[in-house]
């Protein structure tokens, strides 16, 4: 049993400020995270390799010259190895790719590999609810968090040699680059582990941060961006409605920027603001042809693309959309 813990993000519904370095409780996020994939190799048999015998490593996928920062909170003083996808910040399926590389240069293909996004307070508490599962899966099955409904293939144990398959496979087609994971494991059998939709929570707005009780780390421009963050996109939507002379329409920050990641992690990163834009344009077609009001047909048109994208992952949605009149299920006539 191995790990690769992926923390290479742009974060940019957090105004760019790193996830990894977020404090929870005095520990970073990505320090939570390690500690907790640590704990559960700790239970594992150590590896062998070449005439000695080690530790299973850890590897941890992002921008390497912060990760030893981001890691100083770290509890259980375990071994890493840190790696950055290439091209730097290519999304969730190329960091996989190069942590697997750093994996296998040293212990082959044999068995598991636990995966974990570096921004879930709660890994520790999933990972303990993933280990029983596996036992009970078949040779070449992987164990994966499913928390109502919603898949989390970053919260997830995979077969390493069925991912190594498939990451070559990615590679071979050049479908890693801005690829989602669902696409890269979509030939990986996956038992799945149901959770509750607590432990599943991760953080990609600063709503999310602050509902766990968060912070960034040390005071200073990260930590400045922490408090500002949420009014400077108030400021800009306000700025953008008033240039479109649209002000006394009032626009669901948050219904947006979560289509945006459903968009991203469903298909491929590009596909948040193209999601967006579309979903914008036919909330003001059926607003302007009479269809519905602006607020309905935001409503609508918003529900019905985050529906739209999380099918593209096999995934139901998280909440349930929220009811809209009969004539603007469809906005603009679609």
């Amino acid at each position: 049993m191995q790990a690769i813990i992926l923390a290479g993000g742009l974060s940019r519904r957090l105004g760019g400020v790193p996830k990894a370095g977020l404090l929870l409780d005095g520990q970073t996020l990505l320090a939570r995270t390690v500690d907790a994939a640590a704990d559960f190799l700790a239970a594992e048999p150590a590896t062998s390799i070449g005439d000695g015998r080690r530790p299973a490593p850890i590897v941890v996928v992002g921008p390497v010259d912060r990760i030893a920062e981001w890691l100083a909170t770290a509890k259980s003083g375990a071994a890493t190895v840190a790696v950055q996808e290439d091209p730097p910040f290519a999304g969730p399926a190329a960091g996989i790719a190069a942590g697997l590389s750093a994996l296998t240069e040293d212990a082959g293909d044999a068995g598991y590999v636990l995966v974990l996004a570096c921004d879930m307070p709660h890994a520790g508490a999933i990972v303990e609810l993933l280990a029983p599962k596996l036992a009970s899966c078949a040779p070449g099955e992987g164990v994966m968090a499913v928390a109502d409904g919603r898949k989390q293939p970053l919260a997830a144990i995979y077969p390493l040699a069925e991912l190594h398959n498939a990451v070559g496979a990615a590679r071979a087609a050049h479908r890693l680059e801005n690829a989602s994971v669902f696409s890269l494991i979509a030939n990986v059998n996956i038992k799945e582990c149901a959770v509750p939709s607590g432990l599943a929570a991760d953080i990609d707005t600063w709503a999310d941060a602050r509902a766990q009780g968060m912070g960034a780390g040390p005071a200073d421009a990260e930590g400045q961006q922490l408090e500002n963050h949420d009014e400077a996109l108030q400021a800009w939507t306000k700025k953008l409605l008033e240039a479109f002379e649209i002000a006394d329409i009032d626009v669901d920050v948050d219904a947006v920027l979560n289509l945006a990641g459903v968009a991203a992690h469903s298909i491929v990163r590009p596909a948040a603001p193209l999601t967006t834009f579309v979903a914008g344009l036919a909330a003001g077609l059926a607003a302007g042809t009479g269809q519905a009001s602006e607020a309905t047909a935001m409503a609508a048109a918003l529900g019905l693309a985050r529906k739209l994208a999380a099918a593209e992952a096999h995934v139901e949605p998280a909440a349930a959309v929220p009811p809209v009149a009969p004539d603007a299920q469809t906005p603009a006539g679609n």
